[in-house]
């Protein structure tokens, strides 16, 4: 909780967001495993000269595989309570030069299920990073005591690292139940008196391309699990000069939100409809943040109707659509509950 300028202050939340793809209600238990390593001399001679050619480094890609297979095992136990996750990072088959290999057949895929005790596979299957740097310069001031201004020119380095990945995901007959090409992209700018001073500081390409590929993984492990997302809501500290406001300010600072709740309530029956109103919306934070949605809607919606809190009607939209989302979400977890 962070307090802001002005007569409000920030509470922050988490809840559960749908995945954009279901999974069958019979994967439960998942691991994660990768398809991308060499699988011959001739692809490792490639690979070498990719490195070689682009800036990268050997084993810069052999890196970012691993952040990214890693990454959506992780994501999935932290941030999801859909799957039993079991973080094995498999590798299976091999690769080729081409992109996107073919799906593995049905029956391979149970064996691996079987011998590691799961319901599906989350897997790698596909993975390219290309990494950029550009210069430009650009004049600063510098200000010094006693001493005129002067100009310097400066070199301004720009690194950017893409990653390309392909990731599917086999359900517990063997098939296929998703496939996404996921495309993302970091930058990293540093200025200096020379392009090699402006380097000087940047992480290392195999940092750069980990950094990207472990974002690549959460986002691909958020498109097939419901996974917590941070909420950030308002709480109204004043209404004019109104002392039930003011008192339930020092029990906001305290977190003490059963308290500042009582409060609010006796600031709701204000005939000020200023501080009604905004006791009402903050109350229906207070039912928000205990997870109770029902709740928190009907004192939005007196907040804004009854009492013309322009907020109110913003904040009553973003919880009947989290109420909508919750719905999806208990659908989306079999034999577990959305909260």
């Amino acid at each position: 909780m962070g307090l802001l300028t002005g007569c409000t202050t920030t509470v922050h939340m988490q809840a559960l967001a749908p995945a954009a793809v279901p999974m069958p209600g019979s994967m439960e238990r998942i691991a994660t495993a990768s398809r991308v390593l060499p699988e011959s001399r001739r692809d490792k001679f490639f690979d070498v000269l990719e490195g070689i050619f682009t800036g990268e480094g050997l084993l810069v890609d052999r890196a970012g595989t691993e952040a990214c297979a890693i990454s959506v095992g992780e994501s999935l136990m932290r941030n999801s309570p859909r799957f039993r996750v079991t973080p094995a990072n498999l590798q299976l088959l091999g690769k080729t030069r081409e992109f996107f290999l073919p799906p593995m057949p049905p029956r391979y895929v149970q064996q691996v299920c079987i011998e590691n005790q799961v319901d599906g596979l989350v897997v790698l299957e596909a993975f390219d990073s290309d990494m950029h740097v550009e210069q430009h310069q650009e004049e600063r001031v510098i200000k010094e005591k006693d001493q005129p201004d002067r100009k310097v020119q400066v070199t301004v380095a720009v690194m950017e690292m893409r990653l390309v990945t392909g990731f599917r995901t086999y359900g517990p007959d063997g098939t296929v139940v998703d496939q996404a090409k996921q495309e993302d992209r970091m930058y990293w700018t540093n200025e200096g008196p020379s392009y090699q001073e402006a380097l000087r500081p940047m992480p290392a390409p195999g940092e750069c391309i980990r950094q990207v590929a472990a974002r690549i993984g959460d986002q691909y492990a958020r498109r097939i699990a419901p996974s917590y997302v941070a909420l950030s809501r308002q709480i109204y500290t004043r209404a004019g000069k109104d002392a039930n406001m003011q008192q339930a300010r020092q029990m906001v600072a305290a977190t003490d939100w059963a308290e500042a709740a009582v409060v609010w309530q006796k600031a709701a029956q204000s005939p000020d409809s200023d501080v009604a109103g905004r006791a009402c919306y903050n109350l229906a934070v207070v039912e928000e943040l205990n997870n109770r949605l029902p709740e928190a809607i009907e004192y939005a919606r007196k907040a804004a109707y009854t009492h013309q809190l322009r907020a109110a009607t913003a904040y009553l939209r973003e919880l009947q659509q989290r109420q909508q989302a919750e719905l999806v979400v208990a659908e989306q977890l079999p034999g577990t509950s959305a909260n």
